[in-house]
């Protein structure tokens, strides 16, 4: 494989930094059980989707692709341990509330399909749009939440889907070379972004509800960072480059 140390290395050591941060401890710090019981299965629906996402690293590690070298595949490990670690701090978060963990959801399985889909490209571009998809929900999720750890963890997965979605944007500017490729690559992610904001706003539509979270202020998020991808990954100035981290840090999100 071709070395692109100077590119993955520092996604590397971002994760590998975070790593051995502990698990929250099951304690409630207030009644959550007074929050909305649709909350807790809409994150039992997210923690089902952060538990998965491990065949990528083998096909990463067999893959042949340009900028696909030992450093990108150690960097997606490290990103996938990280997804199980959002997952274990989601099923806190369930029994908190009161909910139970669940084994299959239809939205899940969708997701699921993508990421088994032919193709490493392919496979990433899902896991983006999850990124996108986790990043927004979250942050509004939190915004409707009493300051208590719930709200604090929910922030730190936010925080690590942001540094995810760099790196899935790193690795599509590693790829899209050319009019053709720009082409497919935005029209496929404008796509799937389009399928993803139905299906998540069906599913997750009593946990809105009831949180009080308008789907505008939904769809608005989602389509801002729709847009943010597509800069990033096709105007890859040295402003555009950094534009997912900082638009991570300031798009609005209502409160």
């Amino acid at each position: 494989m071709p070395s692109n140390a100077n590119l993955w290395k520092p996604f590397k050591n971002l994760f590998e930094r975070r790593s051995d941060r502990p698990l929250p401890p099951l304690e409630a710090d207030l009644d959550y059980t007074q929050l909305p019981r649709s909350l807790a299965r809409s994150l039992a629906v997210f923690q089902l989707g952060e538990s998965g996402g491990g065949t990528v690293v083998s096909q990463a590690r067999a893959s042949r692709l340009d900028a696909v070298d030992d450093e990108y595949v150690s960097a997606l490990a490290h990103f996938v341990a990280e997804e199980h670690r959002h997952a274990s701090m989601l099923a806190i978060c369930v029994r908190l509330l009161g909910g139970d963990l669940i084994r299959t959801n239809w939205t899940a399985k969708l997701f699921v399909f993508g990421r088994r889909l032919i193709g490493l490209r392919l496979k990433i571009l899902v896991l983006l749009a999850a990124e996108v998809v986790g990043l927004c929900y979250y942050r509004l999720i939190a915004s409707r939440l009493p300051p208590c750890n719930l709200r604090d963890w929910l922030l730190e997965i936010a925080a690590d889907e942001a540094s995810h979605l760099e790196f899935h944007c790193a690795f599509f500017r590693s790829q899209v070379r050319g009019q053709v490729s720009r082409f497919a690559f935005r029209s496929m992610w404008w796509s799937l972004m389009t399928i993803s904001e139905f299906v998540v706003l069906i599913d997750h539509r009593r946990a809105l509800r009831d949180l009080y979270i308008d789907r505008s202020d939904v769809r608005a998020a989602w389509r801002s960072y729709r847009q943010i991808v597509v800069s990033a990954v096709l105007e890859p100035s040295p402003e555009s480059k950094s534009a997912s981290s900082a638009a991570c840090v300031s798009t609005a999100v209502p409160g």
